[in-house]
């Protein structure tokens, strides 16, 4: 059986971050492990002295790496080669030569290109006009060398070329915005047995660009996770170099200072949310208030990936709702546990509804439609459900069957569905609750399942007189006392009216305890 990121073997996608922290702050940690193969047996004295972590990862194979922003890492050709001060001409590369004198770094199997090292062209900002981009691209050209030796664009190095390192700086590049850039590297070259190359061979892992003038960084590829999403090391023809990658970019912790400030934004913003409901103001008399709480859980058994959750609500005229009707979930991968695929979502819905008070309220119908996604952005619909959601207080939890239409020819629904994607054959959800009422001119095929849990509460006004509305800040508890109040002296009134109407009759009145 194939394994779930078989199906697509480029899985990788670029991902763009705005800067909260300094980019000097900036983590960068790749984990490789070679692909699955035949093991070895392991042995006992690498394991004896070492924790729990430190065994999952010898036994795995484990190989991590750390870098910060800017941090220079040689590979074994760029070591032998800076080390010999002959080959060093450039600022760059004298201070290259010192920092390998100095012991500052040693060569790795993963290294980096920093922005110096002018490893990639920046990004271009296909926004400017041509005009202005024709303008600065000729005074760019300027900077290239035309006695440098052909060989050395052409059929050498191109890192070492001199028009090349002019025509990629930031410095002079033809756009206005500022980049800086830094790449990580896996070194696969062949060496003899004096570390001389023979054949120079390098896969770029991470590519970082870091734009100083509106703060922000892409990253190619994204971060990702080695067991539920690993990365392929491929050479330029697509071939597995037999290691899987991780990429990890993340920022060193937050201050306490700063995550007590968002918690104390976060409770004043709940507080202002909850303030009504904290209060427990009562409904007027002859209303009836209701509160509808749903949540989308989760979703099984349909045929594509990468699936959303459109949702439409259709209220009665009886009942006013003045929240959002129509909403849709994120966009969810499958998760796949027991040979089963589910996406997940957590999803919720809130209604807050007034209707008058002694009629049966009618149900809300709630429809909802599952879509997926492919990498060519085409939406395909994988199935409709419905549910008709009564509101009788309490706890429900519904696993709601969906149906997807398709043309009644067989080869028709299938090229549409393949080549086209999705298209909306039902014009009027309504089709779904009263599907014998309408002659259509498709059949239903039956899909995947829909997980979906409701609460229900309701509030009527206490019986007797009208409460005294509470007023803004003033707690459950004064609320509760002052509504103590009001009866129990409509009760005193109550019983001396009771007491002179009844003085001059010959009745023995027994006051209430």
């Amino acid at each position: 059986m194939s394994n779930m990121n078989d199906f697509h073997r480029s899985n990788k996608l670029s991902g763009i971050h705005w800067l909260k922290n300094p980019i000097e702050e900036l983590s960068i940690r790749i984990r490789l492990k070679p692909l699955d193969a035949i093991l070895a047996l392991p042995k006992f004295e690498d394991y004896i002295n070492e924790t729990n972590t430190e065994n999952l990862n010898i036994e795995q194979n484990i190989e991590e790496y750390l870098f910060k922003w800017q941090q220079k890492i040689f590979s074994k050709w760029e070591e032998n080669y800076y080390s010999d001060f002959i080959n060093c001409s450039t600022d760059r590369e004298i201070k290259y030569n010192e920092m390998l004198k100095n012991g500052e770094c040693k060569s790795s199997k993963v290294f980096t290109y920093i922005h110096e090292d002018f490893h990639l062209p920046l990004p271009a900002d296909l926004k400017k006009t041509r005009s202005k981009s024709v303008l600065n691209l000729n005074s760019c050209m300027k900077h290239l060398s035309i006695h440098g030796n052909i060989d050395n664009v052409i059929g050498g190095d191109l890192a070492n070329s001199v028009s090349q390192a002019h025509l990629l700086k930031s410095e002079e590049n033809i756009f206005e915005e500022q980049w800086m850039a830094m790449h990580v590297i896996f070194d696969n070259s062949d060496y003899n047995e004096d570390s001389s190359i023979i054949i120079k061979r390098e896969v770029t892992l991470l590519s970082i660009y870091y734009n100083l003038t509106h703060n922000y960084m892409t990253i190619s590829p994204d971060s990702n996770n080695l067991v539920l999403n690993p990365y392929l090391i491929e050479n330029e023809l697509g071939v597995s170099l037999s290691y899987q990658y991780e990429v990890d970019v993340s920022f060193e912790d937050e201050g306490e200072e700063e995550l007590l400030t968002l918690l104390t934004k976060l409770h004043k913003k709940w507080e202002r949310k909850h303030r009504n409901l904290m209060n427990f103001v009562m409904p007027p008399l002859g209303k009836r208030k209701y509160h509808l709480a749903l949540e989308i859980l989760s979703a099984v058994n349909f045929d594509m990936d990468n699936l959303y959750i459109e949702y439409t609500i259709k209220i009665p005229e009886s009942i006013q709702c003045k929240d959002n009707t129509h909403g849709r979930t994120h966009v969810s991968e499958a998760l796949r546990f027991d040979q089963t695929e589910t996406w997940n979502y957590g999803h919720i819905i809130e209604l807050n509804l007034d209707m008058d008070a002694g009629k049966d309220p009618p149900p809300i119908k709630f429809f909802f439609e599952v879509i997926s996604t492919d990498w060519w952005c085409r939406h395909r619909t994988e199935g409709y459900g419905y549910l008709a959601l009564t509101l009788e207080p309490g706890r429900y939890a519904k696993q709601l069957s969906c149906s997807r239409p398709e043309e009644k020819d067989k080869l028709e629904a299938d090229n549409r569905r393949f080549f086209i994607g999705g298209c909306h054959l039902i014009k009027d959800l309504e089709v779904l609750a009263e599907p014998q009422s309408v002659d259509a001119n498709f059949i239903y095929h039956t899909t995947g399942t829909i997980s979906l849990r409701w609460s229900v509460i309701s509030q009527s006004p206490l019986p007797g007189p009208e409460a005294i509305p509470v007023q803004p800040g003033t707690s459950s508890a004064s609320a509760l006392l002052l509504g103590a109040e009001t009866a129990l002296r409509k009760y005193r009134k109550a019983r001396a009216r009771l007491a002179a109407a009844t003085k001059d009759l010959d009745v023995k009145y027994e006051e209430m305890g």
